[in-house]
């Protein structure tokens, strides 16, 4: 029997002995014993830490599989936030983004060649991890970004992910848990026996794998990962990388799998080629690939570029072609949407195509029913790419036995018999030879009241929990609801007597209705529907309109003498808003041209305005991020850019600490940044700040400076 010191020396190297071959096999794929000597390591060890509990450590191998189920998992919010990159479908698009970053660079004073780095794009689930003194902490989904699911039990089951990094380091890595083909087919196979539902995909199985409760059922699932990225590092590094690839090789060396098939490129043709090469041999591949994606290569270069409102502008993913198949076209019906657009959909005989079983697709507008000449009982092509809603390719005209029916273009609204207009796709009304979209001319056409309230509604909106599409129909036929503004009139007086209500039930969604009265800004902006101003756009706006801004800026028609405003609740923006004029919402960063002329149009509207009037009768309140009073903001109108190690606190903790006293945190240095806050081992934002006279702060300062 061995002693309590024997047993911890021969866990110590069964643990370092286990993570080696972990490394070697699912890092390297270079093993160098067997699967069953591998195993019978295991069990020596959990053997050894069951009869000495005290040896069992946090990151010890044996704890890949977790106890008990979790009953629900928890919420995390993102440290860095999780984008998503713009995608490109052929050469033409991805030469066009390419001159694009070289004319924003230019802009910004860089000259010559742009490096970039491709890398496959693996088709799994996006998986955040944050490690602390080397050791895992926290593993979590993508989910809306912002916030994800913590899903630590179920990656800590996935043996190609470290549970203790080679170095002690603090940081944030992010990739991708994906399955292969052949844990796919073995899995289905035991589904099919058991008379379960078979996954579609490698991706539907990873996913519905990391999102078990139980982790012993994600272990049998035999998830594999690739880590591409650095968030953040926190601590115990000399320096970030200066490059992607530099960041790849820095992830191999702690101890990730990496997926090694990256190219460095500096022409479009080269990416091209890459591109290609890997469309021809992705079916030799363990796991799926969807495309690829490209990135700038230089750090300073990414940093420089930045980002829109949704997704970085140094990347791209660069999309292998549509997973396309054959069906028929069973019916074309019409559908109205909130900003009365009539949309053709057809109605397809069910056919799976890109992992999922497909029975509709849009088919844009009439124009394209033209351009296409899609006929009821056509037999016709159809792509999906990814989430991309299915749409109709071609028709296979040779197939037609004459029994195919023409779609005819409505002549009034199909829902309230109104009239119709068309509208070019760039916006102009009566449009000819352009193609255009149909709208319905009836300002209160039921379906376009419908979808606007129905979206007003939703989780990103008011989130009027309780309150779906069918309550909202059954409001509108009882003519309880007209409006959006109608909705904060309800009582349970006026909900009891309905069908599906009772008295509890009609308390509770009026209840909900309560709640619903102090929204959010950008929540509320987004619950007005108005065109081109989604979630992203309406988060810009509400950061940009919690601050005070001089007036001058917005060129307001009344010349205001007034020096700054605030938005600080819905009578500001009942007073404000429908005087900005378009360069004043495009002076927004991030707000395009469209936006900025749709808002201009929606708030200039007297209904509109009326609206927003009746609203704040009824009690809506406007919720905004809670404000330092003006006495503590003393940094305002300072742009600091951090580089460095920081020892007191992280560099997250000093950017919030920047912007709650009124300044704001850059990138990259300029002529117009004002500090360069330096830690231990700072990058070339140090010699930047040099060259252009910028002051620099030692942490100390930088500490002395927040007091």
């Amino acid at each position: 029997m061995l002693t309590q010191e024997e047993a911890k020396k021969r866990a110590e190297r069964l643990s370092r002995e286990i993570d080696e071959h972990r490394r070697l096999y699912h890092t390297l794929d270079q093993p160098t014993i067997s699967d069953e000597a591998y195993d019978s390591l295991i069990r020596e060890l959990e053997d050894l830490e069951r009869a000495f509990p005290l040896l069992r450590s946090e990151t010890s191998p044996t704890l890949r599989v977790g106890g008990e189920p979790l009953k629900a998992f928890r919420k995390v919010r993102h440290a860095t936030r999780q984008w998503s990159f713009d995608d490109v479908f052929d050469v033409s698009e991805l030469r066009a983004w390419d001159e694009r970053i070289k004319r924003m660079l230019g802009k910004k004073g860089v000259r010559g060649s742009v490096e970039y780095i491709c890398e496959l794009k693996i088709d799994g689930l996006k998986i955040v991890l944050s490690y602390e003194e080397e050791v895992l902490r926290q593993g979590a989904t993508r989910g809306d970004g912002v916030i994800g699911e913590e899903v630590t039990a179920n990656l800590r089951t996935i043996r190609s992910i470290p549970l203790r990094l080679s170095e002690p380091i603090s940081l944030t890595v992010v990739g991708e848990a994906w399955l292969s083909e052949q844990e796919l087919g073995r899995i289905n196979r035991e589904r099919k026996q058991n008379d379960e539902p078979l996954f579609a995909n490698p991706r539907n199985a990873a996913a519905g794998a990391i999102r078990q409760l139980d982790s012993k059922v994600t272990a049998s699932r035999k998830l594999d990962s690739f880590i591409y990225d650095i968030d953040r590092i926190e601590s115990g590094m000399h320096a970030f990388p200066e490059t992607q690839k530099e960041e790849l090789e820095l992830l191999k060396k702690l101890g990730f799998k990496v997926n090694e098939h990256f190219r460095v490129c500096t022409t479009v043709e080269e990416i091209q080629a890459y591109y290609e090469a890997w469309g021809k041999k992705r079916q030799t591949l363990p796991y799926a690939l969807d495309g690829i994606v490209i990135k700038v290569n230089q750090k300073k270069l990414q940093d420089e570029l930045g980002y829109t409102g949704k997704s970085p502008r140094f990347g791209v993913a660069y999309k292998f072609p549509a997973v396309q198949a054959t069906t028929v076209v069973e019916d074309v019906r019409v559908q109205i949407g909130r900003t009365g657009a009539l949309t053709p959909v057809a109605h397809l005989r069910p056919v799976r195509v890109a992992g999922s079983v497909v029975s509709r697709a849009t088919l844009h507008n009439f124009d394209e029913i033209k351009r296409l000449d899609v006929r009821i009982g056509d037999t016709v092509i159809i792509q999906k790419a990814g989430d991309v809603i299915p749409e109709i390719v071609s028709v296979m005209a040779n197939l037609r036995d004459g029994k195919e029916k023409k779609v005819s273009e409505p002549k009034q609204c199909p829902i309230c018999g109104g009239g119709v207009r068309r509208i070019a796709v760039g916006g102009k009304a009566d449009a000819g030879e352009m193609s255009a979209a149909l709208y319905c001319v009836n300002p209160r056409c039921f379906a376009v009241e419908r979808e606007k309230i129905i979206h007003a509604v939703s989780k990103k909106g008011l989130n009027i929990v309780g309150m779906g599409e069918k309550i909202v129909e059954l409001l509108m036929n009882e003519g309880l609801v007209k409006d959006m503004a109608d909705i904060f009139a309800l009582t349970p007086g006026d909900l009891e007597p309905l069908e599906r209500f009772a008295e509890k039930s009609a308390a509770k969604l009026a209840e909900a209705i309560a709640r619903s009265k102090r929204v959010a800004l950008h929540k509320f902006l987004f619950a007005l529907g108005i065109r081109y101003v989604g979630e992203e756009t309406a988060n810009l706006i509400m950061q940009s309109m919690t601050r005070q801004f001089p007036i001058s800026n917005f060129q307001f028609p009344n010349r205001s003498k007034s020096k700054n405003f605030k938005i600080q609740n819905l009578p500001d923006i009942i007073k404000w808003f429908p005087q900005m004029t378009k360069d004043a919402w495009m002076s927004i960063n991030g707000i395009g041209e469209k936006s900025a002329e749709s808002l201009v149009e929606w708030f200039s509207d007297v209904k509109n305005q009326e609206l927003l009037r009746t609203l704040a009768a009824e009690g809506v309140e406007i919720r905004l991020p809670r404000q330092k009073a003006p006495a503590e903001q003393s940094l305002r109108g300072l742009t600091f850019v951090l580089t460095g190690e920081m020892v007191s606190f992280t560099r997250d903790a000093a950017k919030a600490m920047i912007k709650e006293k009124g300044g704001d945190v850059a990138a990259s240095v300029s002529r117009k940044t004002d500090y360069v806050v330096a830690g231990k081992n700072p990058g070339s934002k140090l010699a930047k700040a040099r060259e252009f006279g910028v002051k620099i702060l030692s942490e100390n300062e930088f500490i002395n400076l927040l007091k």
